[in-house]
């Protein structure tokens, strides 16, 4: 069958060029592989030449693939799958790249790229170790490559076609629309880009992360081309500026990360230990500790051993992240993870490639790395270089373990264990951020202190009372300032106990030690030459870093506290883990109070084009004695309402000062077009005496008196009635009050009237019905609405001095920056200094 519509070329040279880098990146690593091994220089030569010239066809073969499929993005040609899923024709321009890197095959053709870049610069720039780290290189791209197949090979499927028609979708082949010719003519419109990923942190985060996951192999395939060549040493210095990169690239990807979802996502805050945050996370750590004894190794000739197994872990931990996000595991326990496409094997495989022949050359050539037989002085930079290797290790290996804890649930499933042993599934924490802080907030207390202290250690070892002269202004100073900062802020967080709280004013004086221990050392032990600081600065920047997270987090405050129990247990699902207590219900136009703040949320409006939904909330901050308002501003959080599910994705806003940040989002509101149908709610009577409450679910009210000459907009008097009001006064959630005024009358000595009064903000109605005289007691009849139909609820927080934690991020980018370009400037310098010939005099 013919089918009509179709746009096929884009796809078929996609394809072709997918496959054409696949065979181009298994040409290049056997041409690489065989420069190293054969001896003979002609030959070797012949090798390395095919093996450049294929690593470039493979290179422009990815960036063609990259380029037919936004070509295909672009237009919206619905025919090919990935259009389908990942865009709709209202989708921004600005978010076609998202829906690029959205899917699997997204993003491995965007690590894929960044690798096809860094390895021509290798190609340029890695002298005699081109072979050998080429080799590596091509192999990655390899395994890459094979992730974009999409082929059956021996009845297995390799890989993943982007180029995938809809209708050759396992899933679709059956669906009647596809069995017929002019298919195209009802499919109008895609599926549309995931909500999350629309916002202008997914166009730069994905690119920057990947580039960071990029860079780690660098280290990895230059410590394996040593050991593969037996040249143990030569590799040490030029790796040592493309450490500094990966450690920043990767860093910057990753508080990228916690920048959007502080900015986009609705969990309160920048960091919630997800399991896909921990799995970035875990391999910048063991690439910092590599790092450091990388450092120790150069100047003293320890840990060179430690430094390969650093590099090699790292990357297999990038590998491992992959697989985790990738196949789907994480389904249940992260809502960043990709679904299973079918590459688990594929994923595992591509991790042992790497795995085991690194993990056996570190073995087989253990006795052969050289190494500093003198035991290190305990009095030493490198010793405690390495103590904070480990110490980064240990908190590698406990994230690791509680984030693979449904790997470990497979793994005893399809060994059998479990049902040998009879066991039940580990189960994760329950609560998860108390988990990792309370192992991970001793862990930065040690690396604040080292980084504070080890700077005024001299290599190999210290002379007496050089260190206790050099250590004791800033002790001083982080002990004064310490005590300032717990006298004038004193930290409040006791949700998890007094021994906790102990730890936080422990790591408080780290951070601060931290600090003031780089910034003396930048100008007792560098004498203020900033171009040789860049470690003092990246330190300085670390120990703002936690600092900020410190503050912003033991003395985060929530002032959206539901104090009149509006919203039951049951209000949210399971899965938003939400507490109905830091929630409040606003109707609109009901000024309600927050802290410091009354916040009336005033209603909400969309755009044409634009899918979602904005929420118009005012602030004011009044004078507590005098009620005067001192400030106000408005903030727009946003939302994607699925009128479908009846659910909603929000993205909060925040009001940004030098001090605090306000941070709002809406976590529920109602569907209008439900609550605009009929109202059947019935009234419910309450006999009460003056002073007496009635309590409805958002409030209660009081009645005051009863009133003779009542007044209502409802009631004209006419002469001879007997009328008596109910004065009434409707509390809320906020001091503020409302006034309602019922009535009773008898008109012409007969007729009983009852006059309801309202309260539209709160869809209150209130009749009064009975007067009972002997009882001293009167009849009210209240009715409060199902269903509101104009109401959001919301979720408020203080976050004080975040804006130390953000500053710090940057300083620390901007120190191993300029550690990037001392390294590799003084690489230069001894490069040039070695093959400088000497003048000969005739």
């Amino acid at each position: 069958m013919k089918f009509e519509g179709e746009h096929l070329l884009p796809g078929q040279l996609g394809h072709f060029f997918a496959i054409l880098a696949f065979v181009a990146s298994l040409v290049a690593t056997i041409s690489y592989y065989n420069a190293v091994k054969v001896k003979e220089p002609l030959v070797r030569d012949s090798w390395k030449k095919l093996a450049r010239w294929s690593f470039v066809i493979q290179s422009a073969a990815v960036i063609t693939v990259f380029s037919c499929l936004f070509y295909i993005l672009s237009n919206h040609y619905f025919e090919y799958k990935y259009a389908w899923r990942n865009t709709s024709r209202d989708l921004p321009t600005q978010y076609l790249f998202s829906s690029l890197w959205s899917d699997q095959e997204g993003s491995f053709l965007l690590w894929s790229i960044w690798n096809s870049i860094l390895g021509i610069i290798l190609i340029r720039t890695s002298k005699n170790l081109e072979a050998p780290v080429m080799t590596v290189f091509s192999l990655a791209q390899l395994i890459m490559a094979s992730m974009l197949l999409g082929i059956f090979v021996l009845g297995y499927k390799v890989g993943s076609n982007p180029f995938m028609l809809l209708r050759h979708a396992p899933e679709n082949q059956a669906a009647p629309i596809f069995q017929e010719a002019n298919y195209m003519q009802h499919i109008h419109d895609g599926n549309g880009l995931n909500v999350t990923l629309q916002n202008y942190w997914m166009v730069i985060h994905p690119p920057v992360l990947f580039l960071g996951f990029a860079s780690m192999i660098i280290p990895f395939a230059f410590a394996f081309a040593g050991l593969w060549t037996r040249d143990y040493t030569g590799w040490v210095k030029p790796v040592l500026p493309w450490t500094l990169f990966a450690v920043a690239l990767l860093g910057t990807g990753i508080m990228m990360g916690a920048a959007w979802a502080y900015e986009s996502l609705n969990f309160g805050g920048y960091w919630a230990w997800d399991p896909v945050e921990n799995a970035s996370l875990v391999p910048w750590l063991t690439m910092v500790a590599g790092l450091h004894t990388l450092l120790a190794y150069k100047h003293t000739g320890h840990a060179l051993k430690s430094t390969v197994f650093f590099f090699f872990i790292s990357y297999v931990l990038i590998l491992y992240s992959s697989f985790l996000t990738k196949s789907g595991v994480l389904g249940d326990t992260s809502v960043h993870s990709f679904t299973d496409m079918g590459m688990t094997a594929q994923l595992l495989f591509s991790m042992l490639v790497f795995t085991v022949p690194s993990i056996f050359l570190l073995i087989a050539r253990r006795k052969e790395i050289p190494g500093n037989n003198k035991e290190e002085s305990t009095y030493s930079r490198e010793f405690w270089l390495f103590v904070g290797s480990l110490i980064l290790l240990i908190a590698a290996i406990q994230i690791t373990f509680t984030t693979s804890i449904p790997v470990w649930n497979k793994l005893l499933s399809l060994t059998g264990l479990k049902g040998l042993f009879k066991m039940d599934d580990i189960a994760p924490p329950s609560d998860v951020m108390f988990h990792y802080n309370k192992i991970q907030i001793w862990i930065a207390i040690v690396l604040g202190v080292l980084t504070a202290v080890v700077q005024f250690l001299k290599y190999k070892d210290t002379p007496k009372g050089f260190f206790t002269r050099k250590i004791w202004v800033p002790t001083a100073l982080a002990i004064v300032f310490t005590a300032l900062i717990a006298w004038k802020g004193p930290i409040t967080y006791d949700n998890y106990g007094a021994g906790f709280l102990t730890a936080i004013y422990i790591m408080l004086f780290a951070s601060i030690y931290a600090i003031a221990g780089n910034f003396t050392y930048i100008f007792s032990g560098l004498k203020g030459k900033l171009k040789n600081a860049g470690a003092s600065v990246a330190h300085i920047g670390f120990g703002m870093v936690l600092l900020g997270a410190l503050i912003s987090s033991s003395k985060m405050e929530v002032i959206s506290i539901d104090r009149m129990k509006m919203l039951n247990d049951g209000f949210f699902r399971k899965e938003s883990k939400q507490n109905p207590r830091e929630n409040i219900m606003l109707p609109k136009d009901v000024q309600v109070q927050m802290g410091d703040y009354h916040v009336t949320y005033v209603g909400d409006s969309t755009a044409t084009g634009d899918p979602k939904t904005y929420y118009v909330m005012h602030y004011e901050r009044k004078d507590k004695t005098t009620g005067e308002v001192k400030e106000r501003f408005t903030l727009y959080p946003d939302a994607f309402v699925n009128r479908k599910e009846n659910a909603l994705s929000s993205n909060p806003a925040s009001k940004h000062y030098f001090t605090r940040d306000i941070f709002t989002y809406v976590s529920a509101a109602p569907n209008k077009a439900e609550a605009a149908t009929a109202d059947t709610t019935a009234y419910v009577a309450h006999e009460i005496k003056v002073g007496d409450s009635i309590f409805f679910s958002k409030g209660f009210m009081v009645l005051k008196a009863l009133e003779p000459a009542p007044k209502n907009k409802n009631y004209i008097a006419e002469k001879n009635d007997l009328a008596v009001g109910a004065k009434l006064e409707v509390h809320t959630q906020t001091d503020d009050h409302f006034n309602l005024q019922p009535i009773y009358f008898i008109r012409d000595s007969s007729y009983q009237y009852s006059v309801e009064d309202t309260l539209a903000p709160l869809n209150l109605s209130v009749r009064f019905t009975k007067i009972m005289p002997a009882e001293n007691k009167i009849e009210l009849k209240v009715k409060e609405a199902a269903g509101f139909s104009d109401y959001v609820v919301m979720k408020a927080l203080v976050f004080p001095y975040i804006n130390v934690l953000w500053l710090g991020v940057i300083i620390t980018i901007v120190g191993t920056g300029m550690s990037i370009v001392q390294r590799t400037r003084r690489t230069e310098k001894n490069a040039n200094a070695s093959t400088k010939k000497t003048p000969v005099n005739i």
